[in-house]
């Protein structure tokens, strides 16, 4: 007779990063499933600027304690924004008060950022956060640092989104919307772009906390980059931005909620490498010649990945709608 299988406890494994998830898709309908239990829930860097504040032996430390300084104070801008709302002070956002008010209020959120930085950045480092703006998702700050000797800023403005809620209160959008989906967008999208995004017509994504619910991007104003070579995501990347109500600013684009994929997206890495090089010639001769040098890989049974280069090829000829 067979022994009973004895019952074990089982603990389920979760990512201790997200960095891998994120760059290799979006749009996950799971989110909540393993985004909470993730050990590290900070995607991407603080800026270079902050991180040069400190020496190498400190460094490790104090970035540390940067984070948990903004995260009390994502908590504290969440906190009296939903009791303005509750008290009726304001009816929609913080430029409901009068300017008065709300230069007093940013002198009081000023305030507590800075103490919440002292002993951890140098002492002539100050910073300021005013109102900008509200959106459906979260409030949107902006964020200066400055050496309060000289009245200069150390870098150039940032954005301080802080999201309503952590998690996207909307099933069928959680895929899209909220810190989650927004995170997992900015990473993957430096990943496919295979270069930096300053001359492309998005902003700079600097770090996400999902655990706290906020993220950090340079600021869309004159003094950014221009846009020079922007990414054609409808036709190359087949993304499909939805949210239509948050306009580019300077021709850069500040808000990725409501990024969802076409139904011929695609998520081979290998073919969207090849697809991108074809459907980036610049003439009819730059193609004919790439193809020239293509043919023999395609030729060849043994070239590495052949059969997704031959996808790629296939979904240009359908893209172009080119016969043969």
């Amino acid at each position: 007779m067979l022994n009973k299988i004895p019952k074990v406890n089982y603990e389920k494994c979760y990512p201790s990063r997200l960095k891998r998830f994120f760059k290799a898709d979006f749009g996950y309908r799971n989110y909540d499933a393993f985004v909470p239990n993730t050990k590290c829930q900070i995607v991407g860097n603080l800026p270079n600027e902050i991180i040069n504040l400190w020496n190498d032996k400190d460094k490790k430390q104090n970035i540390k304690l940067f984070y948990r300084a903004m995260s009390n104070m994502t908590t504290y801008l969440r906190a009296c924004y939903k009791r303005c709302k509750a008290d009726n002070l304001i009816s929609y956002d913080f430029n409901d008060l009068t300017p008065e008010s709300l230069k007093f209020l940013e002198k009081d959120f000023s305030k507590f950022f800075n103490k919440l930085l002292k002993d951890i950045v140098p002492d002539n480092i100050r910073v300021n956060i005013s109102y900008i703006d509200r959106g459906c998702w979260g409030n949107v700050y902006k964020l200066i640092v400055y050496d309060k000797n000289t009245k200069q800023r150390i870098m150039h403005d940032k954005a301080l989104k802080v999201f309503h809620n952590k998690k996207c209160t909307i099933r069928d959008l959680s895929n899209s919307q909220g810190v989650y989906a927004e995170a997992n967008f900015w990473t993957y999208l430096k990943n496919i772009a295979g270069h930096k995004l300053d001359k492309t017509q998005f902003t700079k994504h600097y770090i996400s906390d999902l655990e706290s619910g906020y993220s950090l991007t340079e600021l869309a104003d004159i003094r950014n980059t221009k846009t020079t070579t922007p990414l054609d995501i409808d036709n190359v990347f087949k993304i499909f931005y939805t949210d239509t109500t948050n306009e580019a600013i300077h021709g850069k684009i500040y808000d990725v909620g409501g990024c969802i994929k076409y139904p011929n997206f695609i998520k081979d890495k290998v073919v969207l490498k090849y697809f991108k090089k074809l459907m980036h010639r610049n003439s009819e001769k730059d193609l004919n010649n790439f193809l020239e040098n293509l043919q023999p890989k395609l030729n060849n049974p043994k070239t590495p990945h052949r059969d997704k280069i031959q996808e790629a090829l296939r979904l240009f000829k359908q893209e172009k709608q080119i016969d043969n």
